[in-house]
């Protein structure tokens, strides 16, 4: 292995408890030719964390010794972040899995050796060049500055002489391309206006990875590909992946039923788009997005839209099933935002030339006096107060007053600013840099407060539910502040360029950042509940509801609408849930041995699935034995249909309780699966309904896909599959009505 800079010493911090760990790691790392010292001399420390050592006042005080120096935490059981010292826990962690040491370790000593700006840089770098090869390599996605081009192909010059950092992908051509570009200062501003050539562009990676496997296996059907090309890209296009498959389970031969069946059945439990308003279908169309506001139902949705060969704006009323603008009226110029309240009958829109009132029932405007020349976020009550952000002031009012009022002190930035369950609403704003106030946004007043080191963005969301918000600190993680307590830590990491913050009811919140695609969390205990947002690759703000899970995923590009994923169940819905290992019913046995499901039925021959690497430590049969779930003590959960339709049995489901932690029971309650894991929380297992047959599958996915499909995505499904599965082309917006 060449390295370009000196090998650090390292030394490993750990309790009496790990010492079998720590002793196969030291070797490991001397093996590798790193050299291994005391506390004292060390460069880099690597440091085991688990539950014994985070209750070992010797071990912490080691560990607060450690300043100054590379750290590399590595976590070796289920111990929560926000159980470790405080400057450990915005690090990036190891975590060590019972069955793959050396992979654990192998991480650790590239983290070791790596100098961690240029991994930073480098993981910057990555982000971006993924950005521009989904916007179809657009100019607009390259590096605009030719000396950040300049140092970044330095950067990966340097890089590529140490073994021990992977450069590959297409990181290389977009940096190269950028150089290029700006070397001749050529700027190109040309943008991606859809969400669907973020999916045309991901198609054009699966065709480059399959083609050759394609030709080779004589199949030249583009449909195939779904089926022949990675999972893992698949999965992050599971719409059109599955879409793909379907026409292939519908029209193909034996051998492509099966590899459709197969890719159906490990797609239609994973978490999807909901799709998002197509406004411009063709190149240079001039309308764009502007605004969004979700109504009450989760099937409508308003959108604000801007007509730049006029400078107009116009309301338009969106079904998120279908897909299609169903009506649109004209505003006029100059509207920041719209909103709705919880009733969902109106949806308000403010701006420079007054306010209008859209009834959504008889589409009729009401125009008001009421104007806002600036920046302005609008949000209504659940009395219909308004209330607006601007850029540093709120004011508050009727849609039927003259005159607004302005509440509270000046601000620097809003953060957030939220219509709330008690039928109020709360901001959230930063005085100066790090100095958060929590606001009651209709009288001004200040809630709660925290002065603290400021970050590299300032970033927060106020809860709907309660009062409380939470901001990004200067140590990539989650604090909270709420009244009469001081900011505590919540243990969740943040991006390093925090882009986004929400919170939603449950302890939910969702993240995102510039440098990391937004997720959802639980504040609890930091389990990661799911990806949201995955097709904005450059997320602006998330849109909440008046009510429900569906969110807007608002970015600078593209807008699409996500459902984010639940918390567990609350008590007394857990359904029936057993705890065993063995599960029967009057047609079917289930035995485990090991990570094997051992099927027997007296109508075939026993079969053996095998579903974890460690041991099942539950299963049940669902009540028609048609499907199983098991879980393992690592906190994984697979779903498996038993009978399909050409008799093979397929796993259709796989999830890990959020946080990890031992599955103590599962069961179903109806259709869905239930999984019981740490602290007796109850869990709806992301399952797939239905999928026991071919009919089943398409059912299944007929009722999963929602939005319209531009002409090339749909090129290759045809007229009956698409009438099977209820999906069509994306139509033009309706000419706005005139009020």
């Amino acid at each position: 292995m060449a390295v370009n800079r000196p090998v650090p010493s390292v030394t490993v911090v750990a309790v009496a408890a790990d010492a079998a760990t720590e002793q196969s790691l030291r070797k490991f790392l001397a093996d590798a030719g790193i050299s291994l010292t005391d506390q004292a001399a060390a460069e880099a420390v690597v440091v085991l964390i688990s539950e014994a050592a985070v209750d070992d006042p010797q071990w912490l005080e080691k560990v607060d010794q450690q300043r100054g120096v590379r750290l590399v935490p590595m976590r070796i059981d289920g111990v929560a972040s926000k159980r470790a010292p405080e400057h450990l826990r915005p690090v990036n962690w190891v975590s060590l899995q019972p069955n793959s040491h050396v992979t654990a370790f192998g991480t650790v000593l590239a983290a070791v050796l790596s100098d961690p700006e240029q991994v930073r840089a480098l993981r910057n770098l990555r982000a971006e060049a993924e950005a521009w090869v989904r916007g179809n390599q657009s100019p607009d996605r390259l590096i605009g500055d030719h000396r950040r081009a300049a140092d970044a192909r330095e950067l990966l010059n340097a890089l590529r002489g140490d073994d021990y950092i992977d450069t590959r992908g297409p990181v290389g051509d977009f940096v190269e391309t950028s150089y290029r570009s700006t070397q001749k200062a050529r700027t190109w501003q040309r943008r991606r206006r859809a969400a669907g050539t973020v999916l045309v562009a991901v198609m054009a990676l699966i065709v480059a990875v399959s083609l050759p496997r394609l030709l080779k296996a004589k199949g030249t059907d583009f449909n195939a590909l779904v089926s022949f090309g990675d999972p893992a890209s698949a999965r992050e296009m599971p719409e059109w992946s599955s879409l793909q498959a379907a026409q292939l389970l519908l029209r193909g031969n034996a051998d492509q039923k099966a590899l459709a069946r197969q890719a159906l059945s490990s797609l239609l439990s994973v978490p999807w788009s909901l799709g998002g308003p197509m406004l411009a279908l063709d190149e240079g169309d001039p309308t764009g997005f502007a605004g969004l506001a979700l109504l009450p139902d989760d099937r409508q949705a308003a959108v604000l839209i801007h007509d730049a060969s006029d400078d107009t704006y116009s309301i338009g009323l969106y079904d998120i099933r279908e897909g299609r603008m169903l009506w649109r009226v004209h505003l006029g110029a100059g509207y920041a935002d719209i909103a709705t309240a919880a009733h969902g009958r109106t949806v308000v829109a403010v701006g420079k030339e007054g306010t209008a009132v859209v009834e959504l029932s008889s589409r009729k405007v009401r125009r008001l006096g009421h104007s806002e020349s600036g920046e302005a976020h609008l949000r209504l009550t659940r009395n219909d107060v308004m209330v607006v952000g601007r850029k540093d002031r709120l004011a508050v009012g009727s849609p039927d007053d003259k005159d607004f009022r302005t509440v509270g002190d000046r601000y620097e930035e809003l953060l957030s600013l939220e219509a709330t369950a008690d039928g109020g609403a709360r901001a959230l704003v930063a005085v100066a840099p790090g100095r958060y106030r929590l606001l009651d946004a209709l009288t001004g007043k200040v809630l709660a407060r925290a002065d603290v080191d400021a970050p590299l963005i300032a970033a927060g969301a106020v809860g709907t539910d309660r009062v409380y918000a939470v901001y990004a600190g200067a140590d990539r993680q989650l604090w909270e502040m709420g009244p009469g307590r001081p900011p505590a830590p919540t243990g969740v990491a943040t991006p390093e360029r925090t882009g986004s913050i929400s919170l939603l009811d449950g302890g939910r919140a969702v993240v995102g950042g510039q440098d990391q695609r937004a997720r959802a969390v639980r504040l609890e205990d930091g389990g990661e509940l799911g990806v949201v947002c995955r097709d904005v690759p450059r997320l602006y703000r998330l849109v909440l509801p008046p009510s429900g899970d569906v969110v807007g995923c608002y970015g600078h590009h593209n807008t699409t609408l996500w459902r984010v994923p639940e918390g567990p169940r609350a008590a007394g819905a857990a359904g029936s849930l057993h705890t065993g290992g063995r599960t029967e019913n009057a047609d079917l046995g289930v035995q485990v041995d090991g990570g094997y499901a051992v099927v027997d039925s007296p109508s075939r021959k026993a079969f053996r699935v095998r579903l974890f690497a460690s041991d099942i430590t539950a299963s049940r049969l669902s009540e028609d034995g048609s499907q199983l779930v098991a879980a393992a003590r690592s906190g994984d959960v697979a779903v498996v249909s038993l009978r399909m339709s050409d008799g093979v049995p397929r796993v259709v489901a796989r999830w890990r309780i959020p946080g990890g932690g031992p599955a103590a029971a599962v069961g179903w309650d109806g259709g869905d699966p239930l999984v019981r894991g740490p602290a007796g929380a109850v869990w709806t297992v992301p399952g797939c309904s239905g999928c026991t047959t071919d009919e089943g599958l398409i059912a299944r996915l007929k009722e999963r896909l929602s939005g319209c499909w531009t002409k090339r995505q749909l090129h290759e499904v045809d007229d009956d599959a698409r009438a099977a599965l209820g999906v069509g082309v994306c139509r033009p917006l309706p000419a706005p009505l005139e009020d």
